[in-house]
């Protein structure tokens, strides 16, 4: 059948140094590090110990990771139930963030040379990297004992995430969406024993952020993300709870940190003004996949439970309560390619994407995008990726469409730092010349 997996990658990732400098050549209006990181995110990372080091001064990654782990190759030598620390990224030279997805056939490890660390391609060296050191408020508790890196967890010092709903309801029907692995992770959680809440509490994400800010100075971004539930009405009650707790804190503190939210949002306005005046300023009803035929394929519970046109009523809403440029959408970019009902050509794959960026732009609504990793855990994790040029020709276009369009102009941006699993702020800031902190 077209689209499964017969082996990890194409025969191109054989190369090492060569292989990158062929697609600098093919791309010479892209940045090598958003060509090196594109080819990734691509192809994963390989595990070796130098990494159990390293995550214990770096930030810790949000999966479990422990010998019976499918992504633990050889660490036949620790104890059963011994968990350990991995990186949740690394950047490139230039500060590119790049996130960690481990695969045991990637072409890609860490490895230290002349004193220094760097990105080994098929063992030769192509990029000297660097891990920024974690936070001490991650290893503390909550008043209500809550590991606090369990409610919060740092995209970078200045950027954190939380998982709102650490739970989706699509699931419970085998309808979840195909690149994801939400639940999976949650089982691992609960199996080895951590206090791993469904829902993440209001108080906990206030004292957690609290103390994120008392070390840091300044958190720049806060973002919420989650499961979905099939009552959205108790899925807005949580983002507003949390938010109002987070906001009372942003006030007190006097730090202007954004407010950023992916959720599924009904297209009420009423609701939304809620949730516009419990403090969040950026809003992502996230769709995942475009073409509407895809839908049941590529994001089953959306299409069955919710509906396309509900979430374009709710983006199209959006853009009315919160303004020109506070309103997108992300898009997982490379399933469209391996779907059974998707695209035999890339060059079609492109197009479609292109019409999506349009009509988005058109109506005000920012076109983000995720690069299609295949996770463990997630129902497509044996699934063929497209190539490396697609990635890079679907975020060019996506990053020409955005500058003639203006809409930055009205944009708040976001901490360049907190995107090391998407390539648009790279583009916004290594492409477009905005070398400012904020992307």
């Amino acid at each position: 059948m077209r689209g499964e997996k017969t082996a990890n990658h194409h025969s191109e990732v054989r190369g090492g140094t060569g292989f990158i400098d062929e697609l600098c050549r093919r791309f010479p209006d892209i940045p090598r590090s958003i060509i090196i990181k594109s080819d990734v995110l691509r192809n994963g990372t390989r595990f070796t110990p130098l990494l159990l080091e390293l995550g214990k001064q770096s930030f810790p990654h949000s999966l479990i990771w422990n010998p019976d782990h499918k992504w633990n190759p050889d660490l036949r030598s620790m104890e059963k139930e011994e968990l350990i620390t991995v990186p949740w990224k690394y950047d490139l030279s230039d500060d590119t963030p790049v996130v960690i997805r481990f695969d045991k056939d990637s072409p890609y490890e860490i490895a230290r040379l002349d004193g220094g660390l760097f990105l080994h391609r098929n063992g030769e060296p192509i990029e000297m990297v660097s891990f920024e050191p974690a936070t001490e408020w991650l290893y503390k508790a909550t008043s209500s004992g809550t590991l606090m890196m369990s409610v919060l967890m740092s995209w970078s010092r200045q950027a954190l995430l939380a998982c709102a709903l650490r739970y989706c309801e699509y699931s419970k029907t085998g309808d979840q969406c195909v690149y994801c692995c939400l639940d999976s992770n949650l089982k691992e959680y609960r199996d080895r024993g951590f206090k791993y809440e469904l829902a993440l509490e209001p108080e906990d994400a206030a004292e957690t952020y609290r103390a994120a800010q008392d070390e840091v100075g300044f958190i720049r971004s806060l973002a919420m993300t989650g499961g979905s539930l099939l009552n959205t009405s108790k899925e807005w009650e949580r983002y507003v709870a949390i938010f109002e707790a987070c906001n009372k804190v942003r006030k007190e503190t006097g730090k202007p940190t954004q407010f950023a939210a992916c959720m599924t949002a009904r297209p009420d306005s009423s609701l939304m003004h809620r949730l516009r005046k419990a403090g969040l300023d950026n809003i992502a009803p996230n769709m995942d996949c475009w073409e509407e035929s895809l839908w049941p394929e590529i994001v089953p519970g959306k299409h069955k439970f919710v509906g396309r046109d509900y979430w374009i009523e709710s983006l199209k809403t959006s853009v009315e309560v919160f303004g020109k440029g506070n309103v997108g959408s992300v898009f997982v970019v490379g399933p469209e390619m391996a779907a059974t009902t998707g695209f035999g050509k890339e060059e079609d794959g492109i197009a479609s994407w292109t019409r999506c960026f349009e009509w988005l732009l058109e109506r005000d609504i920012i076109p983000l995008t995720s690069q299609w990793e295949t996770e463990v855990g997630s129902p497509w994790s044996n699934r063929v990726q497209p190539s490396t040029d697609y990635y890079l020709s679907v975020a060019r276009v996506r990053n020409r469409l955005v500058e003639e369009s203006g809409i930055r102009k009205s944009r708040s941006h976001h901490f360049y730092k907190s995107a090391a699993w998407s390539t648009d702020a790279d583009f916004y800031r290594l492409v477009g010349g905005h070398q400012c902190d904020d992307s």
